[in-house]
């Protein structure tokens, strides 16, 4: 009687443990593909964040390398324009000054690119703050104060422009010099906010990088804990469909 009685505990034990760890299995099953699935969430918008603001600098910076190109055919133009006849200088330098007022939309779109470029980096970098706070995850951070820097020299080019089309407008050989110093300063102007909207694309590539290597990293901690837990359930399950099988070899006797 009391091995039957023990029999029957053991296997009503076992079945029960049984049934718990085939439970938590599925559990860690469920449980796995949430965190996999916010995991990947956090990381794509993090990620979309980066590749927004990439794509805006890029924009500006596209439009700012025409401008360049047509500021410095200008200054080209001007030069050469300075050795040769007074006579020839106007209709040349009306082309000139066409050229420079062409470029007042695209540089007005450039800013706004890089404003829009600014704002979400301010985005992101919230959502950037967000994956710091995960274990091995290292921090990356947008330089916004620098896409505005970027953008306030815009403001400075336009001044720039706006001077070298009045200096243009006025077709007397002694704005020569003023013409050629203004010019050169238009396409410095420039090519300062270029460098600094290409040093913030290049860190924001290596940004996205850091991200894909951080999400590897990640899910690989995710997986071996995911799979470390779910081989402790089933060696318990085994002890426990062992303890099953004792019981009812007990319960038979």
């Amino acid at each position: 009687m009391f091995r039957w009685l023990l029999g029957l505990l053991a296997g009503i034990g076992g079945l029960l443990g049984l049934v718990l760890c085939v439970a938590g299995l599925v559990g860690v099953g469920v449980c796995f593909v949430k965190v996999v699935r916010s995991v990947d969430r956090v990381f794509d918008r993090a990620d979309g964040a980066l590749a927004g603001v990439q794509d805006n600098l890029r924009d500006a910076t596209a439009r700012l390398r025409e401008a360049e190109a047509e500021l410095d055919t200008v200054r080209k133009r001007e030069a050469e324009l300075a050795t040769q006849p007074p006579a020839q200088r106007p209709g040349r330098r009306e082309a000139s000054k066409k050229t420079v007022e062409a470029l007042g939309p695209g540089l007005g779109e450039a800013r706004s690119t890089l404003v829009k470029a600014t704002e979400a980096a301010l985005v992101a970098n919230g959502w950037l703050d967000a994956l710091a706070e995960l274990p091995a995850v290292e921090r990356v951070n947008i330089d916004a104060d620098r896409l505005k820097e970027a953008s306030d020299q815009l403001g400075e080019l336009t001044e720039r422009t706006t001077r070298l089309t009045d200096l243009l407008a006025r077709a007397a050989p002694a704005d020569d010099a003023q013409v050629a110093g203004e010019s050169s300063r238009a396409v410095e102007a420039v090519r300062r906010p270029i460098a600094l909207a290409q040093v913030g694309s290049d860190r924001l590539a290596d940004g996205r990088q850091k991200i894909v290597t951080a999400r590897a990293r990640v899910l690989w901690w995710v997986n071996a804990f995911a799979v470390t837990l779910a081989v402790v359930l089933v060696w318990i399950a085994a002890g426990q469909l062992s303890l099953l099988i004792h019981g009812g070899k007990l319960v038979r006797r």
